[in-house]
């Protein structure tokens, strides 16, 4: 009976850890279901949480901005535009540095 039930919650715990083993990553998961531009903008100076919360809050004010996700990781910010609204390179450079940080490059997509 020990067995059977060790097995069981073994399971349970497998199929509980699968779909997020499957989840796509937020910033493709982002620009899937975004219907307007997606731009990725490379930083430098993003480490921690209070970094990534900053700029989301700053992002989130624009009224052409769908959604934002900050990668720490690759210090990147993936940006999804409403459809049929855009920001400049000029306007996100000036949104990036009035948070704090420095912008290396900035890269565009349209949705598909």
């Amino acid at each position: 009976m020990k067995t059977f039930k060790t097995l069981t919650l073994a399971a349970l715990l497998g199929l509980s850890a699968a779909p997020a083993l499957a989840a796509p990553d937020a910033p493709a998961a982002a620009a899937q279901q975004a219907k307007g531009e997606f731009v990725t903008a490379h930083v430098n100076g993003l480490v921690c949480d209070f970094c990534a919360q900053s700029i989301q809050k700053v992002f989130k004010k624009e009224a052409a901005v769908k959604g934002v996700h900050v990668d720490l990781d690759s210090g990147e910010i993936h940006i999804s535009m409403k459809p049929g609204q855009s920001m400049d390179d000029a306007a996100i450079e000036k949104l990036i540095r009035k948070s704090g940080y420095s912008l290396t490059s900035i890269e565009r997509e349209a949705a598909e």
